[in-house]
Formats: structure tokens, C-alpha cells, sequence
């Protein structure tokens, strides 16, 4: 028989982990990365632009929206540096607005929660072991119960079946495995712009 205690906070912690991997599946239909995120490798860091290189960078990417170039190249190479600088920072900008960027901290959400249970439990044993092998345990036996009148043996075998398979087996991932790599590419994606916006070159005066 679980302690009502620990019934209590399995239901809390099966209760979290369903509403966020609810509100990360939703999240994942609403974050379409095909529709703005370019193939970086078009891209080129601020210090490598010249003329030529603009000129490419703006006919081959079209949705960093780049004014044509016009001047003297040497007089305006500081211009044109500034506005690749802009367009990577407006693409940033989409980035970090992406509901991507609200899945990345999910998981951080659900640990901190189960963490409020260890700090507050037992002296400063881990607590979420324990709740484990107490799961484990109701499991194993048929016609658990609960003395929370309104809770059944189902109901308990149930929470206790529930929290094995998605905090302990699972690892409690609140990302699906597809919604995990679209984290991994819409990272990978924004530290890749991020890395070309470097310190642009500077021509030092020849002693």
C-alpha cells in the first residue's frame, strides 16, 4: 500500500509530466521550421564579407531582404557589413520567437518540480528513489489500495504503473523523440547564425 503522502505525489508529478508533454505537442504543430529557417551554409560570417560576397549572399538569400549595393566598394564595405550584421540579428529575432524556444525549457520545468519533492522530503534522502520502489512495488502486487476514500486499487496501480513507464523508463522526457530533434536543429540553427555575427575585420595600417 502506498502512504497517501506518496500517492499524492505521484498523481502531482504524473499530473505535470501529462500537461507538459500536452503543451509540447501543441507547441510542436505550431513550431514550422521549413517556412523561415535558411540552410546556414548559404550564410557567411560578417568578417568575409566584400563586395562579391554580398552581392551572392543577397541573390541566393532572398528572406534576409539586403538593399543592393551601391558606391564606392571600399568606401561603403562598413555599410554593408552593418546590414548583413541587421539581417542576422532580425533572423535571431524569429528565432527566439519560435515556439521552439518555449519546448527547449520543458524539461527544465518537470525537474524543478520533482526537486521541490526531494528538498522538502526525508532528510535529504533522494526521495524520488524511494517513490520509485514504492511504485515498483505496487505494481508487483494485485489489489493495492489506498486509504484516500476517494482513490481505488485501480486508480492506485494505475498512477504507479504511469510514473514507472514515463518518470522512471522514460527517463521523464517530456519531449517526444521528433520533437527533441526539432529542439536540436532550431539550437544548432540559432548558435549558427549567432557565430557569423563576429568582430569584422579590421585593415591595419602597414608601418
Amino acid at each position: 500500500m502506498l502512504a497517501d503522502f506518496q500517492q499524492q505525489v505521484i498523481s502531482a508529478i504524473n499530473g505535470k509530466f501529462a500537461s507538459l508533454r500536452r503543451l509540447s505537442e501543441l507547441l510542436q504543430q505550431l513550431a514550422d521550421l521549413t517556412g523561415f529557417i535558411p540552410d546556414i551554409s548559404k550564410l557567411i560570417p560578417i568578417s568575409a564579407i566584400d563586395l562579391t560576397a554580398y552581392e551572392n549572399l543577397r541573390n541566393e538569400c532572398k528572406f534576409l531582404n539586403l538593399p543592393p549595393s551601391s558606391g564606392d566598394p571600399e568606401q561603403t564595405l562598413g555599410a554593408l557589413r552593418a546590414q548583413v550584421n541587421t539581417a542576422y540579428g532580425r533572423l535571431l529575432g524569429q528565432l527566439n520567437l519560435n515556439p521552439l524556444g518555449r519546448m527547449d525549457k520543458l524539461q527544465g520545468k518537470l525537474n524543478d518540480y520533482q526537486a521541490r519533492f526531494n528538498l522538502g522530503t526525508l532528510g535529504g534522502v533522494d526521495f524520488m528513489q524511494c517513490l520509485q520502489a514504492a511504485c515498483q512495488a505496487v505494481v508487483a502486487v494485485e489489489g493495492s489500495v489506498s486509504s484516500l476514500s476517494n482513490t481505488s486499487s485501480a486508480q492506485v496501480k494505475k498512477a504507479a504503473q504511469d510514473y514507472l513507464d514515463n518518470i522512471v523508463n522514460g527517463n521523464g522526457k517530456v519531449l517526444s523523440a521528433e520533437a527533441q530533434a526539432k529542439v536540436g536543429h532550431w539550437s544548432s540553427t540559432k548558435s549558427g547564425v549567432a557565430d557569423l555575427m563576429d568582430v569584422p575585420a579590421i585593415d591595419l595600417p602597414t608601418l
